[in-house]
């Protein structure tokens, strides 16, 4: 597996046990929060929904993207796109039923395919890759899993995520098998903290009693910026830089560099 070096990105997978805890909202702003304090970032889809490019881009509705590049056998630097900020990304990009299955099939059969594809985007120009991974267990989940130097699971603070701890634990460590020493660990982000509810208190403190320093010290709080600034195509960073959203963004870049050191 391969662990950090100085001649390639940092990479950084963040995953999620089920849909709906803003996985794409914190691979989105996590990677404009890295830009704002000076890094050069690349950002990868590796969800069909290809929801990211809503997030990072002015202009989502191009149907290139990582998926037909590998189909046709081309260049993902072909399909990069510059976003905020000079934020550069790989969107999924659409596919018809039909040629997603052919991709599918492609990633289930050529295990390298997500390295042969970043080898062609130039890492001189990266200091982090950030991967945007389909919820649940997949191909693609373990793909980024493999590369990755930090993994980061986003959970809400509620009943069903913290069910779904043991098996997400499970699950990721079986993808990551015996990494490089270099390899910084399995992380939980708490997504969506509300101080005010007792059932939110009462979760973080139970992730907190179970997973211990593994648990990101970092929470990002409930705020409905990050709802708006979706609906106007945009990260919380650049629609309200100042909010709370914003701030703990920023707050969990600083702890990815400090864990990725």
């Amino acid at each position: 597996m391969l662990g950090k070096s100085s001649k390639r990105s940092k990479r950084i997978a963040i995953v999620s046990p089920k849909g709906g805890v803003g996985k794409t909202t914190v691979t989105a702003n996590l990677s404009e929060a890295l830009v704002g304090r000076g890094r050069r970032v690349c950002a990868v889809d590796l969800d069909a929904q290809n929801a990211l490019q809503f997030h990072l881009s002015a202009d989502p509705v191009k149907p290139e993207g990582l998926a037909s590049a590998t189909l046709r056998s081309e260049p993902w630097s072909e399909t990069l796109r510059k976003g905020v900020e000079g934020l550069r990304f790989l969107p999924f990009g659409f596919l018809s039923e039909k040629h997603r299955e052919q991709f599918e099939q492609t990633v289930v059969d050529g295990p390298a395919w997500l390295a042969d594809g970043l080898s062609t985007v130039d890492h001189k120009q990266t200091d982090y890759t950030v991967f945007d991974t389909p919820p649940g267990p997949s191909e693609f989940q373990r793909a980024a899993v493999e590369m990755a130097d930090l993994v980061i699971v986003v959970v809400l603070p509620d009943a069903a995520s913290f069910i779904t701890v043991p098996t997400v634990e499970r699950t990721i460590e079986s993808y990551a098998g015996q990494k490089a020493n270099e390899f910084a660990g399995l992380y939980f982000l708490l997504n969506r903290m509300n101080e005010g509810r007792v059932l939110c208190r009462d979760v973080r403190a139970m992730l907190a009693d179970r997973l211990g320093d593994r648990l990101v010290p970092e929470t990002i709080r409930f705020d409905a910026a990050a709802e708006e600034a979706l609906a106007a195509q945009q990260t919380v960073m650049a629609y309200e830089p100042d909010g709370r959203a914003a701030t703990d963004f920023d707050g969990l870049a600083a702890w990815v560099e400090q864990t990725l050191k």
